[in-house]
């Protein structure tokens, strides 16, 4: 565990808070190479990677504080919190999603296609999150005799699952997957509840691994949420799915009666010149 990385004078560097803030810096430098190529203002795209990460730090602690609410009771001055430590990445999802809604109203830009192109950068910098919380110590797996089994918890040496490796790899095959998917997605806004739903199934099942006090039928809160999450998400998807079908069968149907009428309106001018 390297929790502080270096100090600098009266500065210290925390793990945890410099892999959030690299995860930012690369994921908004890489949308704003992208953004030409989607027709989206380069400006506006970075102005939506702050408001989206600001508003999800502060939806992520809220969610964070919500599920340990019987801690932060008897300790409401640890709710504030100046390293980075204990967020909920689904809140930050939730609360980030909000606030980028509004943004974009108020901008008068469209959100579906914003979120279209942040979605698999949503999943990269939570691999940057989850490395953090390796090197932090937090977030630690259960007790493991595996080769790759380590001591990676903040309170004692015991070996392992590095569950944070685990969840940080998953995000990764999820960012993969996610900008495969974005050349090919069926509808405008597809990516996120695309996210959310490959979220909710990597999260379920990373917490198999993972430390964290039993809620309902031997599963976490974590996946409970996440089953939630992505149940909801997967009737989002067809949903709007089978609507764009309906849309397009209904188009192609009028078309086609367009073009059956003229050419009826063509044989009856041909009949009358005759």
């Amino acid at each position: 565990m390297y929790p502080v990385l270096f100090e600098i004078g009266n500065i210290t560097v925390h793990s945890y808070g410099l892999m959030i803030a690299l995860g930012v810096i690369v994921c908004t430098i890489a949308l704003y190479l992208e953004a030409p190529r989607e027709y989206i203002n380069q400006d506006h795209l970075v102005e939506a990677v702050i408001v989206s990460v600001l508003a999800g730090l502060v939806g992520a602690r809220l969610m964070y504080v919500a599920l340990n609410w019987s801690y932060f009771a008897a300790n409401p001055a640890e709710i504030l919190f100046a390293r980075f430590e204990g967020l909920s990445f689904f809140g930050g999802l939730f609360l980030g999603a909000a606030v980028l809604y509004l943004w974009s109203s108020r901008r008068k830009i469209s959100f579906l296609k914003v979120t279209d192109m942040l979605a698999p950068y949503l999943a990269l910098g939570y691999a940057f999150g989850r490395v953090g919380c390796f090197l932090n110590g937090c977030c630690y797996g259960l007790e493991s005799d595996l080769p790759w089994a380590l001591p990676v918890s903040m309170h004692d040496d015991i070996l392992r699952h590095p569950v944070q490796l685990y969840a940080a790899l998953g995000a990764i095959l999820l960012f993969i997957i996610l900008k495969l998917l974005r050349s090919r997605k069926p509808f405008v806004g597809f990516m996120l509840p695309a996210l959310f739903a490959l979220y909710g199934v990597l999260r379920f099942t990373t917490e198999f691994f993972r430390f964290e006090p039993e809620f309902w039928i031997g599963l976490t809160p974590a996946q409970v949420l996440s089953l939630a999450v992505t149940f909801l998400s997967v009737l989002v998807i067809i949903f709007f799915s089978g609507t764009k079908r309906r849309k397009t069968s209904s188009t192609v149907s009028g078309e086609n009666s367009s073009r059956a009428s003229r050419r009826r309106e063509k044989k009856k001018r041909v009949s009358v010149d005759e």
